[in-house]
Protein backbone atom coordinates (compact mmCIF):
# COMPACT_ATOMS: atom_id res chain seq x y z
CA UNK A 1 0.00 0.00 0.00
CA UNK A 2 1.49 3.33 -1.09
CA UNK A 3 0.26 6.61 0.35
CA UNK A 4 0.39 9.66 -1.93
CA UNK A 5 0.14 13.06 -0.23
CA UNK A 6 1.02 16.75 -0.37
CA UNK A 7 3.48 18.01 2.27
CA UNK A 8 3.45 21.41 3.99
CA UNK A 9 5.47 22.95 1.15
CA UNK A 10 2.96 21.82 -1.45
CA UNK A 11 5.15 19.04 -2.89
CA UNK A 12 3.56 15.74 -3.93
CA UNK A 13 5.22 12.74 -2.24
CA UNK A 14 4.71 9.00 -2.01
CA UNK A 15 5.61 6.62 0.81
CA UNK A 16 5.44 2.86 0.99
CA UNK A 17 3.20 2.15 3.96
CA UNK A 18 2.86 -1.61 4.15
CA UNK A 19 3.16 -4.81 2.10
CA UNK A 20 -0.08 -6.76 1.80
CA UNK A 21 -0.03 -10.34 0.54
CA UNK A 22 -3.11 -10.99 -1.54
CA UNK A 23 -4.59 -14.42 -1.98
CA UNK A 24 -6.15 -14.83 -5.39
CA UNK A 25 -9.15 -17.07 -4.80
CA UNK A 26 -11.09 -16.18 -7.93
CA UNK A 27 -11.09 -18.90 -10.60
CA UNK A 28 -12.08 -16.44 -13.31
CA UNK A 29 -10.16 -13.13 -13.14
CA UNK A 30 -10.49 -10.74 -16.07
CA UNK A 31 -7.63 -9.00 -17.87
CA UNK A 32 -7.18 -6.72 -20.80
CA UNK A 33 -4.71 -7.66 -23.53
CA UNK A 34 -1.89 -5.32 -22.50
CA UNK A 35 1.63 -6.71 -22.24
CA UNK A 36 1.81 -6.03 -18.49
CA UNK A 37 -1.24 -8.27 -18.04
CA UNK A 38 -0.39 -11.01 -20.54
CA UNK A 39 3.38 -11.36 -20.27
CA UNK A 40 4.22 -15.01 -19.64
CA UNK A 41 7.05 -14.32 -17.13
CA UNK A 42 5.96 -11.47 -14.86
CA UNK A 43 2.56 -10.41 -16.14
CA UNK A 44 -0.42 -10.20 -13.81
CA UNK A 45 -1.83 -13.30 -15.46
CA UNK A 46 1.27 -15.33 -14.54
CA UNK A 47 1.37 -14.04 -10.96
CA UNK A 48 -2.31 -14.91 -10.44
CA UNK A 49 -1.91 -18.42 -11.84
CA UNK A 50 1.10 -19.04 -9.56
CA UNK A 51 -1.23 -18.64 -6.60
CA UNK A 52 -4.24 -20.27 -8.21
CA UNK A 53 -3.39 -22.68 -11.06
CA UNK A 54 -7.09 -23.11 -11.79
CA UNK A 55 -7.60 -19.43 -12.57
CA UNK A 56 -8.93 -19.10 -16.11
CA UNK A 57 -7.42 -16.38 -18.24
CA UNK A 58 -10.44 -14.32 -19.38
CA UNK A 59 -10.02 -11.27 -21.60
CA UNK A 60 -11.99 -8.06 -21.48
CA UNK A 61 -13.41 -8.23 -25.00
CA UNK A 62 -13.89 -4.46 -25.29
CA UNK A 63 -10.19 -3.88 -24.65
CA UNK A 64 -9.24 -6.65 -27.06
CA UNK A 65 -11.38 -5.10 -29.79
CA UNK A 66 -9.76 -1.74 -29.15
CA UNK A 67 -6.37 -3.33 -29.82
CA UNK A 68 -7.80 -4.66 -33.08
CA UNK A 69 -8.66 -1.05 -33.94
CA UNK A 70 -5.09 0.02 -33.23
CA UNK A 71 -3.76 -2.76 -35.45
CA UNK A 72 -6.09 -1.70 -38.26
CA UNK A 73 -5.31 2.01 -38.02
CA UNK A 74 -1.58 1.27 -38.15
CA UNK A 75 -1.76 -1.40 -40.85
CA UNK A 76 0.04 0.72 -43.47
CA UNK A 77 1.42 4.20 -44.05
CA UNK A 78 -1.74 5.42 -45.76
CA UNK A 79 -4.06 4.43 -42.90
CA UNK A 80 -1.66 5.86 -40.28
CA UNK A 81 -1.54 9.17 -42.12
CA UNK A 82 -5.30 9.10 -42.63
CA UNK A 83 -6.15 8.85 -38.93
CA UNK A 84 -3.33 11.24 -38.06
CA UNK A 85 -4.91 13.85 -40.34
CA UNK A 86 -8.32 13.32 -38.74
CA UNK A 87 -6.86 13.77 -35.28
CA UNK A 88 -5.07 16.95 -36.39
CA UNK A 89 -8.32 18.22 -37.92
CA UNK A 90 -10.15 17.65 -34.65
CA UNK A 91 -7.43 19.47 -32.71
CA UNK A 92 -7.60 22.42 -35.11
CA UNK A 93 -11.38 22.62 -34.69
CA UNK A 94 -11.22 22.78 -30.90
CA UNK A 95 -11.25 26.60 -30.78
CA UNK A 96 -14.72 28.09 -30.42
CA UNK A 97 -14.36 30.57 -33.29
CA UNK A 98 -13.21 27.84 -35.68
CA UNK A 99 -16.04 25.56 -34.62
CA UNK A 100 -18.51 28.42 -35.12
CA UNK A 101 -17.16 29.02 -38.63
CA UNK A 102 -17.46 25.32 -39.40
CA UNK A 103 -21.09 25.36 -38.27
CA UNK A 104 -21.81 28.41 -40.43
CA UNK A 105 -20.44 26.69 -43.52
CA UNK A 106 -22.61 23.66 -42.75
CA UNK A 107 -25.70 25.89 -42.81
CA UNK A 108 -24.54 27.26 -46.16
CA UNK A 109 -23.79 23.96 -47.91
CA UNK A 110 -26.27 21.72 -46.07
CA UNK A 111 -29.22 23.94 -45.10
CA UNK A 112 -31.62 21.02 -44.71
CA UNK A 113 -29.38 18.93 -42.48
CA UNK A 114 -28.55 19.16 -38.80
CA UNK A 115 -25.13 20.73 -38.11
CA UNK A 116 -22.54 18.38 -36.62
CA UNK A 117 -19.40 18.93 -34.59
CA UNK A 118 -16.12 17.13 -35.05
CA UNK A 119 -16.01 14.01 -32.87
CA UNK A 120 -13.19 13.19 -30.50
CA UNK A 121 -11.21 10.01 -31.02
CA UNK A 122 -11.50 7.75 -27.99
CA UNK A 123 -8.72 5.32 -27.17
CA UNK A 124 -11.19 2.76 -25.85
CA UNK A 125 -14.24 3.17 -28.10
CA UNK A 126 -14.20 1.74 -31.60
CA UNK A 127 -17.37 3.61 -32.55
CA UNK A 128 -15.70 6.97 -31.96
CA UNK A 129 -13.59 6.40 -35.08
CA UNK A 130 -16.68 5.60 -37.10
CA UNK A 131 -18.50 8.70 -35.85
CA UNK A 132 -15.55 10.90 -36.77
CA UNK A 133 -15.54 9.51 -40.30
CA UNK A 134 -19.28 10.07 -40.56
CA UNK A 135 -18.92 13.80 -39.80
CA UNK A 136 -16.15 14.21 -42.39
CA UNK A 137 -18.08 12.27 -45.01
CA UNK A 138 -21.32 14.16 -44.45
CA UNK A 139 -19.84 17.66 -44.05
CA UNK A 140 -16.86 17.47 -46.40
CA UNK A 141 -17.54 20.73 -48.29
CA UNK A 142 -17.92 22.65 -45.03
CA UNK A 143 -14.63 21.22 -43.76
CA UNK A 144 -12.78 22.21 -46.93
CA UNK A 145 -14.23 25.74 -46.87
CA UNK A 146 -13.29 26.12 -43.19
CA UNK A 147 -9.72 25.01 -43.85
CA UNK A 148 -9.43 27.47 -46.73
CA UNK A 149 -10.35 30.26 -44.32
CA UNK A 150 -8.04 28.95 -41.59
CA UNK A 151 -5.14 28.85 -44.06
CA UNK A 152 -5.35 32.65 -44.37
CA UNK A 153 -5.16 33.20 -40.62
CA UNK A 154 -2.50 35.51 -39.18
CA UNK A 155 -1.77 32.75 -36.66
CA UNK A 156 1.22 30.97 -38.22
CA UNK A 157 0.52 27.62 -36.57
CA UNK A 158 -3.14 27.70 -37.57
CA UNK A 159 -2.31 28.75 -41.12
CA UNK A 160 0.37 26.11 -41.72
CA UNK A 161 -1.70 23.32 -40.12
CA UNK A 162 -4.75 24.24 -42.20
CA UNK A 163 -2.69 24.35 -45.41
CA UNK A 164 -1.26 20.89 -44.78
CA UNK A 165 -4.64 19.43 -43.85
CA UNK A 166 -6.30 21.01 -46.88
CA UNK A 167 -3.75 19.42 -49.17
CA UNK A 168 -4.06 16.02 -47.49
CA UNK A 169 -7.83 15.63 -47.12
CA UNK A 170 -8.57 16.77 -50.68
CA UNK A 171 -6.25 14.13 -52.13
CA UNK A 172 -7.71 11.10 -53.86
CA UNK A 173 -5.69 8.87 -51.52
CA UNK A 174 -7.47 10.33 -48.47
CA UNK A 175 -10.88 9.84 -50.07
CA UNK A 176 -10.22 6.20 -50.98
CA UNK A 177 -8.97 5.35 -47.47
CA UNK A 178 -12.06 7.09 -46.03
CA UNK A 179 -14.35 4.87 -48.09
CA UNK A 180 -12.30 1.79 -47.16
CA UNK A 181 -12.45 2.53 -43.44
CA UNK A 182 -16.18 3.22 -43.66
CA UNK A 183 -16.66 -0.22 -45.24
CA UNK A 184 -14.65 -1.86 -42.48
CA UNK A 185 -16.46 -0.02 -39.68
CA UNK A 186 -19.87 -0.76 -41.21
CA UNK A 187 -19.10 -4.47 -40.89
CA UNK A 188 -17.61 -4.34 -37.41
CA UNK A 189 -19.59 -1.65 -35.58
CA UNK A 190 -22.36 -4.09 -34.54
CA UNK A 191 -19.72 -6.11 -32.70
CA UNK A 192 -18.34 -2.98 -31.04
CA UNK A 193 -21.80 -1.84 -29.96
CA UNK A 194 -22.63 -5.24 -28.51
CA UNK A 195 -19.38 -5.51 -26.53
CA UNK A 196 -20.03 -2.12 -24.94
CA UNK A 197 -23.47 -3.07 -23.61
CA UNK A 198 -23.74 -3.42 -19.80
CA UNK A 199 -24.56 -7.12 -20.11
CA UNK A 200 -23.66 -9.39 -22.97
CA UNK A 201 -23.34 -13.08 -23.68
CA UNK A 202 -19.84 -14.51 -24.03
CA UNK A 203 -20.86 -17.06 -26.63
CA UNK A 204 -22.81 -14.49 -28.63
CA UNK A 205 -19.78 -12.18 -28.57
CA UNK A 206 -17.57 -14.82 -30.18
CA UNK A 207 -20.32 -15.58 -32.68
CA UNK A 208 -20.40 -11.92 -33.68
CA UNK A 209 -16.60 -11.94 -34.03
CA UNK A 210 -17.00 -14.78 -36.55
CA UNK A 211 -19.74 -12.88 -38.38
CA UNK A 212 -17.54 -9.79 -38.63
CA UNK A 213 -14.69 -11.93 -39.96
CA UNK A 214 -16.95 -13.48 -42.60
CA UNK A 215 -18.19 -10.07 -43.74
CA UNK A 216 -14.63 -8.79 -44.02
CA UNK A 217 -13.70 -11.82 -46.12
CA UNK A 218 -16.39 -10.88 -48.61
CA UNK A 219 -14.78 -7.44 -49.00
CA UNK A 220 -11.48 -8.93 -50.13
CA UNK A 221 -12.26 -9.09 -53.83
CA UNK A 222 -11.27 -7.15 -56.93
CA UNK A 223 -14.92 -6.23 -57.40
CA UNK A 224 -14.96 -4.56 -53.96
CA UNK A 225 -11.80 -2.63 -54.81
CA UNK A 226 -13.38 -1.39 -58.05
CA UNK A 227 -16.49 -0.33 -56.12
CA UNK A 228 -14.40 1.67 -53.63
CA UNK A 229 -12.52 3.42 -56.43
CA UNK A 230 -15.71 4.25 -58.32
CA UNK A 231 -17.44 5.61 -55.20
CA UNK A 232 -14.34 7.65 -54.35
CA UNK A 233 -14.26 9.14 -57.83
CA UNK A 234 -17.95 10.09 -57.69
CA UNK A 235 -17.40 11.67 -54.26
CA UNK A 236 -14.42 13.68 -55.54
CA UNK A 237 -16.39 14.95 -58.53
CA UNK A 238 -19.38 15.84 -56.37
CA UNK A 239 -17.18 17.84 -53.99
CA UNK A 240 -15.28 19.51 -56.86
CA UNK A 241 -11.85 18.19 -55.86
CA UNK A 242 -8.85 18.60 -58.14
CA UNK A 243 -7.89 14.93 -57.83
CA UNK A 244 -10.51 12.47 -59.08
CA UNK A 245 -8.04 9.60 -59.44
CA UNK A 246 -4.61 8.63 -58.21
CA UNK A 247 -1.81 10.79 -59.55
CA UNK A 248 0.53 8.93 -61.84
CA UNK A 249 3.71 7.57 -60.29
CA UNK A 250 6.80 8.90 -62.01
CA UNK A 251 9.08 6.04 -62.96
CA UNK A 252 12.48 6.34 -61.34
CA UNK A 253 15.30 6.16 -63.86
CA UNK A 254 18.27 3.97 -63.14
CA UNK A 255 21.23 2.81 -65.10
CA UNK A 256 20.39 -0.29 -67.12
CA UNK A 257 22.96 -3.02 -67.43
CA UNK A 258 23.93 -4.40 -70.84
CA UNK A 259 22.22 -7.75 -70.28
CA UNK A 260 18.88 -6.21 -69.20
CA UNK A 261 15.83 -5.61 -71.37
CA UNK A 262 13.32 -2.81 -71.02
CA UNK A 263 10.74 -5.39 -69.95
CA UNK A 264 12.83 -6.21 -66.89
CA UNK A 265 11.77 -2.90 -65.30
CA UNK A 266 8.27 -3.29 -63.87
CA UNK A 267 6.40 -0.47 -62.16
CA UNK A 268 3.06 -1.03 -60.44
CA UNK A 269 0.31 1.43 -61.26
CA UNK A 270 -1.23 3.57 -58.45
CA UNK A 271 -4.36 1.42 -58.57
CA UNK A 272 -2.31 -1.76 -58.18
CA UNK A 273 -0.47 -0.21 -55.26
CA UNK A 274 -3.73 0.77 -53.55
CA UNK A 275 -5.24 -2.65 -54.08
CA UNK A 276 -2.22 -4.57 -52.75
CA UNK A 277 -0.58 -2.28 -50.20
CA UNK A 278 -3.61 -0.49 -48.78
CA UNK A 279 -6.93 -2.23 -49.43
CA UNK A 280 -5.98 -5.92 -49.19
CA UNK A 281 -3.35 -5.21 -46.54
CA UNK A 282 -5.88 -3.43 -44.28
CA UNK A 283 -8.48 -6.18 -44.70
CA UNK A 284 -5.90 -8.90 -44.03
CA UNK A 285 -4.55 -7.05 -41.00
CA UNK A 286 -7.90 -6.71 -39.26
CA UNK A 287 -8.85 -10.32 -40.07
CA UNK A 288 -5.59 -11.62 -38.62
CA UNK A 289 -5.94 -9.36 -35.59
CA UNK A 290 -9.49 -10.58 -34.93
CA UNK A 291 -8.36 -14.19 -35.21
CA UNK A 292 -5.22 -13.94 -33.08
CA UNK A 293 -6.55 -11.71 -30.32
CA UNK A 294 -9.76 -13.70 -29.80
CA UNK A 295 -8.24 -17.14 -30.44
CA UNK A 296 -7.41 -18.15 -26.86
CA UNK A 297 -10.86 -17.16 -25.64
CA UNK A 298 -12.32 -19.92 -27.79
CA UNK A 299 -10.58 -22.57 -25.69
CA UNK A 300 -12.49 -21.32 -22.66
CA UNK A 301 -15.74 -21.51 -24.58
CA UNK A 302 -15.13 -25.01 -25.93
CA UNK A 303 -17.45 -26.59 -23.36
CA UNK A 304 -19.76 -23.65 -22.61
CA UNK A 305 -20.62 -23.30 -26.28
CA UNK A 306 -22.49 -26.60 -26.07
CA UNK A 307 -25.10 -24.83 -23.95
CA UNK A 308 -25.90 -22.38 -26.73
CA UNK A 309 -29.26 -22.59 -28.46
CA UNK A 310 -27.73 -23.33 -31.86
CA UNK A 311 -25.57 -26.20 -30.58
CA UNK A 312 -28.41 -27.77 -28.60
CA UNK A 313 -30.61 -27.69 -31.69
CA UNK A 314 -27.89 -29.31 -33.81
CA UNK A 315 -27.35 -32.10 -31.27
CA UNK A 316 -31.11 -32.65 -31.01
CA UNK A 317 -31.14 -33.09 -34.79
CA UNK A 318 -28.44 -35.75 -34.69
CA UNK A 319 -25.06 -33.96 -34.59
CA UNK A 320 -22.32 -35.92 -32.82
CA UNK A 321 -20.97 -34.70 -29.48
CA UNK A 322 -17.13 -34.94 -29.43
CA UNK A 323 -15.66 -37.27 -26.78
CA UNK A 324 -13.49 -34.53 -25.27
CA UNK A 325 -16.39 -32.13 -24.78
CA UNK A 326 -16.28 -31.98 -20.99
CA UNK A 327 -12.59 -32.65 -20.36
CA UNK A 328 -11.97 -29.20 -18.84
CA UNK A 329 -14.56 -29.84 -16.11
CA UNK A 330 -12.17 -32.39 -14.59
CA UNK A 331 -9.81 -29.51 -13.78
CA UNK A 332 -12.36 -27.95 -11.43
CA UNK A 333 -14.31 -31.00 -10.30
CA UNK A 334 -11.83 -33.93 -10.29
CA UNK A 335 -14.41 -36.41 -9.01
CA UNK A 336 -16.88 -35.70 -11.83
CA UNK A 337 -17.95 -38.60 -14.05
CA UNK A 338 -17.39 -37.16 -17.50
CA UNK A 339 -19.20 -40.00 -19.29
CA UNK A 340 -22.33 -39.52 -17.16
CA UNK A 341 -22.31 -35.76 -17.80
CA UNK A 342 -21.99 -36.44 -21.53
CA UNK A 343 -24.95 -38.82 -21.47
CA UNK A 344 -27.06 -36.33 -19.50
CA UNK A 345 -26.19 -33.62 -22.01
CA UNK A 346 -27.19 -35.75 -24.99
CA UNK A 347 -30.49 -36.70 -23.31
CA UNK A 348 -31.23 -33.05 -22.55
CA UNK A 349 -30.35 -31.97 -26.10
CA UNK A 350 -32.62 -34.63 -27.58
CA UNK A 351 -35.51 -33.31 -25.46
CA UNK A 352 -34.63 -29.65 -25.91
CA UNK A 353 -36.54 -29.03 -29.13
CA UNK A 354 -39.65 -30.78 -27.83
CA UNK A 355 -39.40 -28.95 -24.51
CA UNK A 356 -39.05 -25.57 -26.18
CA UNK A 357 -41.98 -26.05 -28.56
CA UNK A 358 -44.22 -27.36 -25.76
CA UNK A 359 -43.87 -24.45 -23.34
CA UNK A 360 -46.71 -21.96 -23.64
CA UNK A 361 -47.01 -18.96 -21.26
CA UNK A 362 -50.82 -19.23 -21.27
CA UNK A 363 -50.58 -22.82 -20.08
CA UNK A 364 -48.03 -21.97 -17.43
CA UNK A 365 -50.44 -19.43 -15.90
CA UNK A 366 -53.77 -21.22 -16.39
CA UNK A 367 -56.09 -19.81 -13.73
CA UNK A 368 -58.29 -22.92 -13.91
CA UNK A 369 -55.46 -25.07 -12.57
CA UNK A 370 -54.70 -23.98 -9.02
CA UNK A 371 -52.92 -26.07 -6.42
CA UNK A 372 -53.97 -25.37 -2.85
CA UNK A 373 -52.05 -26.29 0.25
CA UNK A 374 -54.57 -29.13 0.95
CA UNK A 375 -54.29 -30.78 -2.47
CA UNK A 376 -54.14 -34.55 -2.06
CA UNK A 377 -51.75 -36.89 -3.88
CA UNK A 378 -54.66 -38.04 -6.01
CA UNK A 379 -55.43 -34.47 -7.02
CA UNK A 380 -51.77 -33.97 -7.89
CA UNK A 381 -51.92 -36.96 -10.20
CA UNK A 382 -54.99 -35.59 -11.98
CA UNK A 383 -53.41 -32.16 -12.42
CA UNK A 384 -50.17 -33.65 -13.71
CA UNK A 385 -52.13 -35.83 -16.11
CA UNK A 386 -54.04 -32.83 -17.46
CA UNK A 387 -50.79 -30.89 -17.82
CA UNK A 388 -49.12 -33.70 -19.77
CA UNK A 389 -52.19 -33.93 -22.02
CA UNK A 390 -52.06 -30.19 -22.79
CA UNK A 391 -48.34 -30.17 -23.49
Amino acid sequence: MILRFVDESGHIKERLHVWIKLEIKSDCPIYDDAASMQWQYSGVRTLVQQQNPRAIHVWCFSHVLNLVVVDTCDSCEETRNFFGNIRSLKELMRARKRTALFLEYQKKFYPDKKPLRMKTFSTTRWNSHHRSLFVIFEKFKAIVASLEDFSESIDRLCSSTANNLLKNITSFSFVTVMFLMNKIFDNTSPLSTYLQTPSNDYIQALTMVDIADQRLSKLRTQESVDTILQESKEFSVKNELDEIEFPKIRKMKRKRMDDENNSDEITNSPVDYFRTNVYFLSIDKIKVSLTVRFKDARNIMKDLSFLSYERLMKVSNGDVVPKNTFDSLKTYIPEIDKDSIGMEYRNFAMSFQKLQSGICPEQLHDEDVLISENTSDEDDSIINSEWMTKT
